[in-house]
């Protein structure tokens, strides 16, 4: 019982507490980063390279200062970037990252103020691992930055901002990317922003970009994406944008959301399971002042539909669900080229009340001839046949009318019954023919001469008898 109430007594918690708390501290990732030992960096002119030489244990980067125009880092195996490292510099416009295997840039790691004495800093990282991207930890006075090979596993809500009015470029480049928060990328303005040979190995969440303004131009192409949720991509606007050989395993409702001002070409992609209402939110910018429709060229694209209510749309096999009408803004000039549905054509979709059927749907039938179906029903090892829809609806769903096959097989039943009757009535004809006698009628002649043979050899018997 003394144990127990030792153990109750106030002060000893707060003992054993304080004791929990500097076992914590001294674990933690901050408390081991400030112990780590640092890179070593020289200076070359305005130049600084901080190499690591390959060395396989972690390192963690100095505070720099001084005046300097270039800062390059190379050769890590294992590397952290604390809070503010560059805050003690000047000058500094451009810091590149190169040949890192595993990189932690902290909260405000690279964080530039707009009003220091740095210019508008240039950031590049070139095959580089990103364990994490820390929240605010690029942020300030950027004017461009690009990820070029290397993979990012986790990076955190504002985890990239710049305070500059408009940056010039936001590149990736060949980069693997594991997990992106929501938010990761936040109100920010950039003339160009390029996405491409990018592989998402994750799901990529609703406004992973969010409030983006995109100056001159948008580029993805060439990246493989797993699901894509609703309004992951929003910017409040895009002058140009172009998509372009993509691969999206699923894209939910109004994944892409923008505004666009000049042009939009969506090319050569494919959507998995593609939600109907999926470009609804590409809406015509209201700087747009020409008095012809801005046009949305959606060429040579592949699709395919959502079975209704499906959950969990990545993995449900929708081949067999029945194709859907995309929406658009009705304030484009909407262009379909080579549009292929990976769904089977179900022909109760169609008006049979109509001559030819025609598709209740409006944008089916605008679209009949660039909308392209398999013929066939099911998986085979071969190639598939795309038809336009307005051939399958001519070779499978033409309702076959039997009117004509009705009255050609009574004209053709009356005409044999006739026949019939016919050939029976000449088939009795000739058989009384064969029955009645036939009655030989004697010349005149011949007649004459019987009977007087007759009345002599009557006369002669006569003539006996007496």
């Amino acid at each position: 019982m003394r144990n127990i109430k030792n153990l109750k007594d106030p002060t000893n918690c707060v003992l054993v507490l304080v004791l929990l708390l500097f076992c914590w501290l001294s674990s933690s990732p901050v408390a081991a980063a400030t112990t780590l030992p640092k890179v070593s960096c020289t200076d070359h002119d305005t130049k600084i390279t901080c190499d690591c030489n390959n060395d396989d244990q972690p390192l963690v980067l100095p505070q720099l200062r001084g005046a300097v125009y270039q800062i390059e880092i190379r050769n890590c195996r294992d590397l952290t970037v604390e809070s503010n490292a560059l805050d003690n510099t000047e000058g500094l416009r451009k810091i590149s990252f190169q040949h890192l295997n595993r990189l932690v840039l902290n909260k405000n790691a690279l964080s530039v103020s707009r009003y220091a004495s740095n210019k508008a800093l240039i950031v590049e990282f070139e095959n580089v691992n990103f364990q994490l991207i820390d929240s605010h930890a690029i942020s300030g006075n950027i004017e461009e930055i690009s990820f070029v090979g290397g993979r990012i596993e986790q990076m955190q809500p504002f985890g990239f901002t710049t305070t500059k009015d408009s940056a010039i470029l936001l590149k990736l480049d060949g980069v693997t990317i594991q997990r992106i928060e929501n938010q990761a990328f936040k109100k920010f303005a950039v003339d160009q922003m390029i996405i491409a040979n990018c592989k998402f190995t994750g799901d990529v969440p609703s406004r992973a970009f969010y409030e983006l303004e995109v100056l001159n131009e948008l580029s993805m192409r060439n990246n493989r994406f797993q699901e894509v949720h609703s309004h992951a991509f929003s910017f409040k606007l895009i002058s140009k944008l172009s998509l372009s050989d993509n691969h999206f395993v699923a894209v939910d409702g109004e994944w892409l959301e923008a505004q666009i001002r000049d042009a939009i070409t969506l090319r050569g992609n494919r959507f998995g399971a593609t939600s109907d209402i999926a470009f609804r939110s590409l809406k015509v910018h209201r700087d747009y002042q020409l008095s012809e429709r801005l046009e949305l060229r959606f060429h040579n694209n592949t699709v395919q539909s959502l079975l209704p209510n499906a959950n969990n749309i990545a993995k449900v096999p929708q081949i067999e669900a029945p194709p859907q009408p995309l929406r658009f803004d009705e304030r484009f000039a909407l262009s379909i080229r080579q549009l292929h549905y990976d769904n089977v054509w179900n022909c109760e979709q169609l008006d049979m009340n109509q001559q030819p059927p025609l598709p209740r749907s409006e944008f089916f039938r605008l679209h009949a001839e660039q909308l392209l179906f398999s013929r066939s029903t099911v998986d085979h090892q071969g190639p598939q046949q795309y038809v336009p829809l307005r051939q399958l609806i001519t070779e499978q769903c033409q309702r076959t009318s039997y009117v004509a096959y009705i009255v050609v097989g009574s004209v053709l039943l009356a005409l044999l019954f006739l026949f019939l009757l016919l050939l029976l009535w000449c088939r009795l004809a000739q058989r009384r023919r064969r029955r009645k006698l036939d009655v030989v009628q004697p010349e005149p002649r011949t007649y004459k001469e019987t009977q007087i043979v007759y009345q002599i050899e009557n006369a002669g018997l006569l003539k006996t008898d007496l």
